[in-house]
């Protein structure tokens, strides 16, 4: 009953659910090419692993339509929440809020992205993980396959090698010298996954998504990292709490401080099994590492971190006989009790943002995206049907070949295409005379209609202002060149507002 109402949920999440652009470009990615190898090798940089892009591809081939986007994410997520209630060893209470967090039935479920399939892999290692002396070749293809599912799994991967040596190294009595060579095996399987991974993302061509280290300490970033780590996980409160702690500084002292209390008492819910806990550490500190020197990270990242703590949770419930972990039991049970209560804290919070989710996107007319409703008015205009589609920022164009075939034009590269490269080797600034005058050499040039959105509302703008755009771009208004602007455009369709991205515009078709 449990895994039919998660079901049905998530179900109910994902066909409600607008894609938005991080979903669709997923699918224009897989889609590049004539074959797999052309896909593949077009892919090379785009800052993510190959196993998401080749399942789509796979799948879409098989049903030729861009709801398999849906239809995957939806799948993996199922069997993944099927592992979960039948399959892992763990309490109750554990299981029910891991099963309704929000990362569960909503980022990992009904938001097609390749975070899903983490959850998935991880929760197959935990089931192949104690299955009497431990399969090297298995466990390791599963790291590897892990490796390339995001590039913060890899931590994920690392998080399970330390886990597996330690057991090794504290183990009494001493393991024969066949679980040592299963333990070589796996690591040397999932060393070839992560370096085909590695190269796979780098060099990216994404390199304005990249932190910007330039002129900073790096050892002060790494110090920062260690102590404050806390500090990176603040997405783990239900967007109200977020709210607070962004909007007074007294609240984000407070709010850190309990959120720190939680995370590190979460792990003494693992003290019993020592290997555990210090694998759960090092991969807390390994995503906080990457997500200050590499890329920042977003709730579907930090998310990770619960799946791992869920996972070796699992193996750790009941503790095995014949550890010197074990003799410590009972002096550590008070102890486990109070970090088990933290984990399920957290996890409740978790609850609390899926709630949150389900009334948004089930209850309340605020979708994730205007995409959709962009593809209805378009199809509804039989003027508009051949219309060239160009956006500020360019990113919101790249939601839309999932509703509409019309072609998308991306001012910063000065090219046709539905996938931005946030490279810094582009027209980093733009102002709307640039936009207007790039749309009516469109205009002449192909022959065709051409619609503009703007995300910036240009009637509420008043005096000369230069805003930042995605990572590095820059957008000049003036009021002179708005006036110029609207003079030659007309102003067909304003969307309103959305919950969770900044995908809502208001479309202009040049006269």
């Amino acid at each position: 009953m449990l895994f039919l109402v998660w079901l049905a949920l998530a179900s109910a999440l994902c066909w409600s659910e607008t894609v938005w652009r991080d979903e669709v470009r997923a699918l224009s990615l897989a889609l590049q090419g004539d074959n797999f190898a052309a896909m593949l090798r077009q892919l090379h940089g785009e800052g993510h692993p190959a196993l998401w892009y080749i399942l789509l591809r796979a799948a879409y081939i098989m049903v030729g339509s861009p709801v398999v986007l849906k239809i995957a994410a939806l799948t993996i997520a199922a069997a993944a929440a099927y592992l979960l209630v039948f399959r892992l060893k763990l309490p109750l209470p554990i299981m029910l809020l891991s099963l309704f967090s929000s990362f569960s039935i909503f980022d990992y479920a009904a938001m097609s992205r390749n975070y899903g399939i983490s959850m998935l892999v991880v929760f197959l290692i935990v089931l192949n993980w104690e299955k009497g002396l431990r399969n090297g070749i298995l466990l390791g293809l599963l790291f590897a396959l892990l490796a390339n599912t995001n590039v913060h799994s890899v931590v994920l991967v690392g998080g399970f090698l330390a886990y597996w040596f330690f057991d090794l190294v504290l183990a009494r009595p001493r393991p024969p010298l066949s679980a040592y060579r299963a333990f070589v095996t796996a690591a040397a399987i999932a060393a070839i996954g992560i370096v085909l991974c590695v190269m796979t993302v780098y060099p990216t061509f994404n390199d304005a998504g990249q932190n910007d280290l330039a002129g900073k300490n790096f050892a002060l970033l790494v110090l920062s990292a260690l102590v404050a780590t806390n500090s990176y996980f603040m997405a783990f409160y239900p967007d109200r709490i977020v709210a607070l702690v962004l909007a007074d500084p007294l609240f984000a002292r407070i709010f850190a401080s309990l959120m720190a209390v939680l995370i590190y008492g979460s792990l003494l819910g693992l003290a019993n099994r020592r290997p555990a806990m210090f694998a759960a550490a090092l991969v807390l500190l390994g995503l906080s590492l990457l997500f200050t020197l590499v890329y920042p990270g977003s709730y579907r990242h930090q998310a990770l971190w619960l799946v791992f703590m869920i996972a070796v949770t699992a193996l750790t419930l009941p503790p095995r006989p014949g550890l010197a972990d074990v003799a410590g039991t009972e002096a550590a049970g008070v102890v486990v009790k109070i970090g088990r209560l933290c984990f399920m804290i957290l996890l409740a919070l978790q609850v609390a943002s899926g709630i949150e989710k389900v009334h948004r996107f089930l209850f309340t007319d605020m979708p994730l995206s205007r995409a959709r409703d962009l593809g209805s008015f378009i199809q509804s205009r039989p003027d508009l049907k051949d219309a060239i589609i160009v956006a500020d920022p360019d990113y919101l164009v790249e939601a839309l070949p999932y509703y509409v075939s019309n072609r998308t034009y991306l001012l910063r590269e000065e090219r046709f295409g539905a996938i931005v490269h946030y490279t810094r080797n582009a027209r980093l600034s733009l102002s709307l005379a640039d936009i207007l005058q790039t749309a009516r050499q469109l205009q002449q040039s192909e022959h065709a209609p051409v619609v503009i959105l703007l995300s910036q509302r240009l009637d509420r703008i008043t005096a000369p202002v230069a805003l930042r755009e995605s990572y590095n771009w820059l957008l000049s208004l003036t009021p002179e060149n708005i006036s110029a602007f609207r003079s030659e455009t007309t102003l067909v369709k304003r969307f309103g507002p959305v919950a969770g991205s900044d995908e809502t515009f208001d479309v202009y078709l040049l006269k």
